[in-house]
């Protein structure tokens, strides 16, 4: 169903077919694939076309269970190249964990919006949040409404269901001052991780999109990053794949984010030089490697963001106490490092548009409607451009 990395370019995968009518067990066809995550997918695409002549007798309208719909559902999404590998991973860790065991069985046309509440309220009280809980109702709701299309079901059960409400979340970004401590503090004991913060809040750029950055991207003379693959990690493995809205992109930089990665450069081949070990031809930014061959992992760039913010915030207190000073917290994620490049250019004027493109948003409404917080400052300064044309009449 899922391609799932086995090891470097070696990718296993999966197809439903059915359910065998004496044992009523899952029956699927798997493959083994060796070679590119682009290949993989025509490949698995393939196989679901194969799958699909023998599913269609076991997606019967009278018989077909949610179980089934889910498994051909996102089949369909992979297949069509519309879900990314780590969130089709994702997907099926929470089908087969959660939602199977408990609707799997049912079938499709006798599903209910009293059963999925059901379900909701019993995820709930089992300790999972709502923002959880959402996810899975949005996994069903999505299944559901290509269930109608199939002509499986009149009417998706889940547009009558309750699903918990989104739990509001307040957005924090670090001030100047925190972004350059942090940067500060980051040089002197991890010249890689002090680079990665640097770029993500001048750049915008994802935690993978900043890992998969080569120095052929880089073009110092011009001023300017360019944005167009990303790593993602699926079951321990890391993927080099595109953007996430499979859209590459070129962000300029100002003599800051040139500095920043010139110093950085001389670091690299210092380091390389140090140690006797060569540069690859075309190294990572952002590598732990003398060689830079090897990009850093997400999840380290999150782990030691975490920890630089956690020594920071302990060192300020410290110092704060001696002189009676109330001290901003660090409790930072990484990804908030973008918000503040966002923020920071929406507060200054930047049009939509321009934020957007520059921080590979698919749509410019998407940018307004989570970061409409950061107007006021430009709602203020439109007041005062009316106040004086009004002065001036």
């Amino acid at each position: 169903m899922v391609e799932r990395p086995q090891g470097s370019g070696i990718w296993r995968l999966r197809a439903y077919v059915g359910r065998d009518p004496v044992s009523g067990s899952p029956i699927q066809l798997h493959r083994t694939f060796h070679g590119s995550e682009r290949a993989a997918g025509k490949e698995l695409a393939k196989l679901v076309t194969e799958a699909e002549g023998r599913t269609a007798v076991a997606m019967d309208r009278s018989t077909a269970t949610v179980g089934q719909l889910l498994d051909r559902w996102l089949e369909h999404r992979v297949a069509l190249g519309k879900v990314r590998p780590k969130t089709a991973y994702e997907y099926e860790r929470k089908i087969e964990g959660r939602i199977k065991p408990v609707l799997g069985e049912v079938k499709l046309r006798q599903l209910t919006p009293a059963q999925l509440d059901h379900a909701y309220a019993a995820w709930l009280a089992d300790g999972l949040s709502p923002s959880t809980v959402r996810v899975y109702h949005s996994i069903l709701s999505a299944a559901c409404r290509q269930a109608v299309k199939w002509d499986l079901l009149d009417r998706a059960p889940t547009e009558r269901a309750s699903a918990p409400a989104a739990a509001s979340t307040t957005m924090r970004v670090p001030t100047p001052a925190q972004l350059s401590a942090l940067v500060g503090s980051a040089e002197k004991s991890d010249p890689v991780l002090a680079a990665a913060v640097a770029l993500a809040a001048l750049t915008g750029a994802r935690r993978g999109e900043l890992v998969a950055l080569r120095w052929s991207d880089i073009d110092l003379e011009a001023g300017a990053v360019t944005i167009e693959r990303g790593i993602t990690v699926v079951d321990r493995v890391a993927i080099e794949g595109p953007t996430k809205t499979h859209q590459s992109r070129r962000v300029a930089l100002d003599g800051i984010g040139i500095e920043v990665l010139r110093r950085h450069w001389r670091f690299v081949t210092d380091r390389s030089e140090l140690v006797e070990s060569p540069l690859v031809d075309d190294p990572y930014v952002l590598s732990y490697q003398a060689h830079s061959g090897t990009p850093v992992s997400p999840d380290t760039l999150t782990h030691r963001f975490a920890s630089l913010c956690d020594a920071l915030e302990a060192k300020e207190k410290r110092a704060g106490a001696k002189r009676g000073k109330k001290v901003e917290p660090y409790g930072f994620h990484f990804h908030e490092l973008r918000h503040f490049s966002v923020t920071t250019l929406l507060a200054a004027g930047v049009d939509i548009r321009t934020v957007a493109e520059r921080h590979g948003h698919a749509q410019a409404t998407m940018t307004l409607n989570r970061y409409a917080h950061a107007l006021p400052e430009r709602d203020r300064a439109a007041a005062g451009v009316l106040g004086s044309a009004l002065k001036a009449g």
